[in-house]
């Protein structure tokens, strides 16, 4: 007989798929929900079908996550994974994502997924490249899949799993929040891939498998998901109206949150610490009203608007208008335009690692890794000189914006509710992996460069919210990869726990 989970207890997710199973749990079952297991990057065609033979020994891989996945896919190991963790399964929850770009057939009948960590990683592509393609949604793909979901759900029935089992029938979004289209995936739009599933999910429901389904006009991409932008990196909404089905399906109710009926209104001024620490933490008490990001504080006040391309093509509207803000030196004016509706100012100097550009007429322009990979702009990036974080030249410069910054916030009312985050660069990942440098900046040097710029802040009056080296691991999973400033979520849910005190007691 299946379990039932009890009523208090947390509901036990074995995720077999790929980011949507695992977002849905992780950004919306709260702790609510745990996964006991994660089978990700195997298509069922994989399943019991041992290519282990084939995978390259000593073969190097970006990190011990990927490696694992890897590994197990060329073992074909889904069936024993399924196995082990039954008895510890509340609901079953499967996402089909991984089967979108197929599968490679080696000679002797072994197979592995096509999955974009296969392809990512070129010390294991090697052993794959040459074993034949088989695309998803072609009739061969389809064929050998109607026949390993009927023995898959045999397999589920002899488990006591297929009445745990859950299958996201949730299609690709057209557009993301911005209304902009999303983005293809290995080579597929998304209206393409939702056309190829259907016949796929229509053989599952044939087979007795429960689908869940989200209404299509609730589907939208997010463009600031942790994962990156992608038709199937969805908004918070979206994972809710998953979860509160799976725990339905279950024979459990989702507790949401009650929410705060004003939540706290941040704006964000700097780098990707806080804004990730809005975006990913637990808390649903803060609400993003502006970003204003990949501008340097030497660079307000410096307006270079007539030097921007006329033309800049292939970069969404965020990056866009933060690049048209950064050129023209705009960002005190987004800052006083936001200025009534922001309950805290978070400011993360993260921005400023990659120093400036100073231009031959003496316009500063933010040299973000993000703007120097479009060559419009890059080619303007060029002309200039670079000063770069940490030397004197830029130190003297930024205690000199540093004070004419807090002007503007006290005569914008915000030099009280500005929060600046101290939050030193990881070393280390959660997996024990060492997270070495951004851009050949070590971490240890970025921390001692970091403290002298903070160390002026808090001279000058601002308030910081600190944390300790020891409270801090890198996530080499995070939705902008691996980088000693991209955190685990322990340590976002601690930053907006230590704002929200800060904020409870100004200071005197």
């Amino acid at each position: 007989m299946s379990p039932s989970p009890s009523a208090g207890a947390q509901l036990r997710v074995t995720v077999y798929g790929s980011c949507v199973a695992r977002d849905s749990v992780a950004l919306a079952g709260g702790d609510q929900a745990t996964v006991t297991a994660y089978i990700a990057r195997q298509s069922l065609l994989s399943a019991g079908n041992d290519a282990s033979d084939r995978y390259p020994e000593g073969a190097s891989t970006t990190h011990r996550f990927r490696r694992r996945m890897l590994r197990a896919d060329f073992a074909g190991d889904l069936f024993d994974k399924l196995a082990d963790f039954a008895e510890v399964t509340d609901v079953l929850l499967w996402d089909l994502a991984d089967e979108r770009d197929g599968v490679q057939i080696f000679s002797d009948g072994g197979v592995v997924t096509r999955s974009y960590d296969l392809i990512s990683e070129p010390d294991v592509w090697v052993a794959a490249e040459n074993a034949r393609h088989v695309d998803f949604g072609s009739d061969e793909h389809f064929e050998m899949w109607a026949s390993k979901a009927t023995e898959f759900a045999g397999l589920l029935r002899r488990l006591d799993l297929f009445d745990r089992i859950q299958v996201l029938r949730v299609p690709w979004a057209l557009i993301s929040t911005e209304g902009e289209p999303t983005p293809g995936s290995m080579g597929k739009s998304a209206l393409e891939a939702n056309a190829l599933y259907e016949r796929y999910y229509d053989l599952l429901d044939t087979l007795g498998f429960t689908c869940l389904e989200v209404d299509p006009e609730q589907l939208l991409a997010d463009p600031e998901h942790r994962w990156g932008f992608a038709p199937f990196h969805y908004t918070q909404d979206v994972y809710e109206a998953i979860m509160r089905q799976v725990f339905a399906g279950a024979g459990k109710t989702l507790l949401t949150p009650e929410r705060e009926v004003a939540p706290t209104h941040v704006t964000v001024y700097g780098g990707p610490v806080a804004r990730d620490a809005v975006d990913l933490s637990a808390s649903r008490s803060m609400r993003v009203i502006d970003h204003i990001s990949r501008s340097s504080l030497l660079s307000f006040g410096s307006n270079g608007a007539a030097l921007f391309p006329q033309e800049v093509s292939g970069v969404s509207r965020s990056l866009l208008r933060s690049m048209q803000t950064d050129f023209a030196g705009r960002m005190p004016s987004r800052i006083r335009a936001a200025a009534e509706k922001t309950d805290v100012l978070l400011w993360d100097i993260a921005d400023e690692r990659d120093g400036v550009t100073v231009m031959p007429d003496g316009t500063v322009l933010t040299r973000s890794v993000d703007a120097l990979d479009v060559p419009e702009v890059r080619s303007i990036h060029e002309q200039g000189k670079r000063i770069a974080f940490g030397l004197q030249e830029h130190y003297v410069a930024w205690k000199d914006q540093a004070r004419r910054f807090k002007r503007v916030l006290q005569s914008a009312g915000l030099f009280e509710k500005t929060i600046v985050l101290d939050v030193p660069w990881a070393s280390t990942a959660v997996d024990g992996e060492e997270i070495t440098s951004s851009d050949g900046l070590p971490a240890e040097q970025a921390n001692r460069i970091l403290q002298r710029y903070l160390h002026y802040a808090k001279a000058l009056g601002y308030r910081t919210v600190s944390l300790t080296a020891e409270e801090v691991l890198a996530d080499p999973e995070h939705r902008w990869g691996p980088a000693p400033y991209h955190y685990t979520q322990d340590v976002y849910d601690l930053i907006i726990e230590r704002v929200l005190a800060s904020r409870e007691d100004p200071p005197a």
